[in-house]
């Protein structure tokens, strides 16, 4: 189930590309209701767009369709753990395929604090191990963000 949560008017969708542009889209990729509604509730006060699928398929789908329309996301906050389909891993895989310079930061209850260096040596543009607050969502999505 593909759910959009934006902090964006709808009169967005009226104005010039350039202005769609400056909008920072971050797509959430999680299988917990609860997670996908904090991070995007964390996410669009922050100003932000927020996407959120449960499933790496939908992620692939919906960073695909962003791509054909010129609306770029700007981070991908990834569940290393989805069940039943493609895991978190796979999907990212994909998304590289699609966007060399995609940015993803890998999510999962089973991260250790420490484990970014090993996260950043994968690829990924940083970490989130849960359960995280808010101001770790935020700080780590802005350091992911500036780096681009």
């Amino acid at each position: 189930m593909n759910t959009q949560i934006s902090s964006v008017s709808n009169t967005d969708h009226a104005q010039p590309a350039d202005a769609a542009q400056q909008v920072v889209r971050v797509l959430v990729v999680d299988d917990e209701v609860g997670m996908r509604a904090l991070s995007c509730a964390i996410i669009k006060s922050l100003g932000f767009h927020a996407i959120a699928v449960n499933t790496g398929e939908e992620a692939i789908e919906t960073y695909r369709q962003h791509l054909q329309r010129n609306e770029p996301i700007a981070a991908v906050i990834m569940d290393l753990a989805l069940p039943g389909g493609m895991s978190g891993l796979e999907t990212t895989d994909h998304l590289r395929q699609m966007d060399g310079s995609v940015s993803v930061i890998a999510s999962s209850g089973y991260l250790q604090q420490n484990a970014r260096a090993a996260a950043l040596e994968r690829g990924f543009a940083g970490i989130l191990p849960k359960p995280f607050t808010p101001e770790r969502l935020t700080a780590e999505l802005r350091w992911v963000i500036t780096r681009r």
